[in-house]
């Protein structure tokens, strides 16, 4: 399906072309996502993306369908009070709905976990209470609490049957809030979706999906499954800031569930299938990696811009930029230190923006303008 874009919407909002610049570089970039706990797509993805989902593919693994089974059965009990549950939701991040904030060790986990959820259907032997009153729980108990509208976690460290707890708990209420948002004619957005776009043979969709995987593959070595959420959306007649026209493919690929591990982003010009950006977002493509101080990640500048320009040359034929400027702001889980270098090159009237990993010089995110 082929989603047309408000363009009198777009245009009337008032802002110079360098935030607009901004706008565009930091959705693509998912920089308001790039920390997998946000629920949801950045401003400009919700101006202009409307995603559309389908069913299973015949080909789904046992794994799958068993998760699928486990929260579309639910009693009308839990289901009502994950209604109420969703209703109350008004947090932009899954941490502001937390008594306290997850430590890195509890978030490793929980990547793992979710696999093993999603994928092998190790469940919790139990599932998360709700009570009305925090005064209800048990002493280092994990729960949601109504008059609160808060999940406390124990302040201890969970436990994996806890974390499993959690994951069941996040996985039911995206599923109520799907069924209640398709109740009211409402597509849920990117954030949200349990099912890939489905895709039909000889369509632009499918052509664009055959492109990406095979950009997903060179650049990440990285060949999906169907354990992988895949979003396609095309939008015709687009203008970039050159005042060319294409039709923009836009495709998320990230696996069923995974609210913390990796995700990745290819954006194409699908008159073509010719690149415009590719990115790796999410805690799991990070929590491993090694961590620099900002002085120590000078040391790497030079050495990580010549894999970046390696890139752009191969990619977008383009070399010896007339500028280029480079910054600390992209993945850090820690105050004052970086797992990556973010690169601005300017070419005559191109933009190529390029994000490298530090410690193996590996391209998390590229993109022209």
């Amino acid at each position: 399906m082929k989603n047309k874009i408000n363009k009198d919407l777009i245009s009337n909002i008032e802002i110079s072309d360098d935030m607009k610049e901004a706008l565009y570089k930091n959705c693509l970039k998912n920089r308001s996502t790039a920390d997998f706990r946000f629920k949801y797509s950045g401003l400009l993805s919700v101006l202009i993306m409307v995603a559309v989902f389908g069913v299973f593919s015949i080909g789904a693994s046992a794994a799958i369908i068993t998760f699928w089974n486990r929260i579309s059965n639910m009693d009308d009990e839990e289901y009502t009070s994950y209604v109420a549950e969703v209703d109350a939701d008004t947090f932009i991040s899954t941490d502001e709905g937390f008594s306290r904030e997850l430590t890195l060790d509890e978030i490793k986990r929980i990547i793992e976990l979710e696999r093993k959820y999603y994928d092998e259907s190790v469940f919790p032997e139990k599932i998360m209470p709700h009570y009305q009153s925090a005064d209800e729980m048990r002493e280092n108990e994990l729960a949601y609490v109504v008059s609160d509208n808060l999940v406390y976690l124990p302040q201890k460290e969970m436990d994996d049957e806890q974390l499993l707890e959690y994951i069941d708990h996040d996985a039911k209420k995206r599923y109520v809030n799907i069924q209640e948002l398709r109740a009211e004619g409402i597509e849920p957005g990117q954030g949200m979706a349990l099912e890939s776009t489905p895709l039909t043979d000889g369509s632009i969709e499918a052509k664009a999906k055959k492109a990406a995987d095979k950009y997903l593959k060179d650049y990440y070595n990285l060949v999906t499954d169907d354990s992988w959420i895949v979003l396609v959306d095309i939008f015709d007649e687009e203008e970039d800031r050159y005042s060319n026209i294409m039709t923009l493919g836009i495709l998320h690929y990230y696996q069923l569930g995974t609210g913390y591990a990796t995700s990745y982003d290819v954006y194409l010009n699908a008159d073509d299938m010719s690149l415009l950006s590719i990115g790796e977002a999410g805690y799991g493509s990070i929590l491993y990696s090694k961590n620099y101080t900002f002085a120590e990640a000078e040391e790497y500048v030079k050495e990580c811009e010549g894999k970046a320009l390696e890139v752009v040359k191969s990619e977008f034929g383009l070399e010896n930029p007339d500028s280029i400027k480079y910054d600390f702001e992209g993945f850090n889980l820690e105050d004052g230190k970086t797992a990556s270098i973010n690169y601005e090159m300017k070419f005559d009237v191109r933009i190529i923006y390029a994000e490298v990993r530090i410690e193996d010089g590996e391209i998390l995110y590229l993109s022209r303008f």
